[in-house]
């Protein structure tokens, strides 16, 4: 995205964890990967028990260790956000990358609105025409996203662990048996 819209080389900052700078029509601007979902949903409250519905958005590599990767990138849009004039979300053309532009604008940096650079290619002129005619989130994608992420959430912790707890209480030893809105259907099947 830098290098389609600077108007010289943009200058990559950071090793392992990096992002962009560069000027464009007089301006300052920074890329900055997010590397996928930054939050996830967990449970708000203690206990295993089922069903389960109180849930919150919180940072990824709060509530699952695997997701540690993302804590410096999640550090470092906050950390070069916190300053910017505006925002401007590039995520993938879909709804996940509407959610997850959504979060990020939302949850970590607190702000209410956004413009929205959409693109199904990495093209340089798919992409300038993208930030010529930038748009904003699109609710119902959001909304269609969030929904998405809540059901699979009450789906598969409560059937998971009803599940679980049948097999405890009828054999008497604790094992996971795990299940969801797409694992479920696809083992039946098979």
């Amino acid at each position: 995205v830098a290098e389609a819209l600077a108007e010289d080389e943009p200058k990559r900052i950071g090793e392992k964890v990096f992002y962009y700078e560069f000027e464009k029509d007089g301006r300052k601007f920074v890329v900055v990967p997010a590397v996928g979902h930054l939050f996830t949903l967990k449970q708000s409250d203690k206990g295993w028990y089922y069903p389960v519905f109180n849930v919150e958005w919180i940072p990824s590599f709060k509530a699952n260790h695997m997701a540690a990767f993302s804590e410096p990138y999640f550090k470092n849009i906050e950390a070069l956000a916190k300053d910017a004039d505006d925002v401007i979300i590039a995520t993938d053309y879909d709804e996940e990358g509407e959610v997850i532009g959504y979060n990020i604008l939302k949850i970590l940096l607190g702000r209410k609105g956004a413009a929205r650079m959409k693109f199904s290619t990495m093209t340089k002129e798919e992409l300038l025409e993208s930030y010529e005619h930038m748009t904003k989130l699109n609710k119902n994608l959001v909304e269609s996203g969030l929904a998405r992420h809540y059901l699979d959430f009450y789906w598969g912790i409560s059937l998971t662990r009803a599940l679980t707890l049948s097999i405890k209480s009828h054999a008497k030893r604790f094992r996971i048996l795990s299940t969801g809105r797409v694992q479920g259907p696809v083992l039946h099947m098979l």
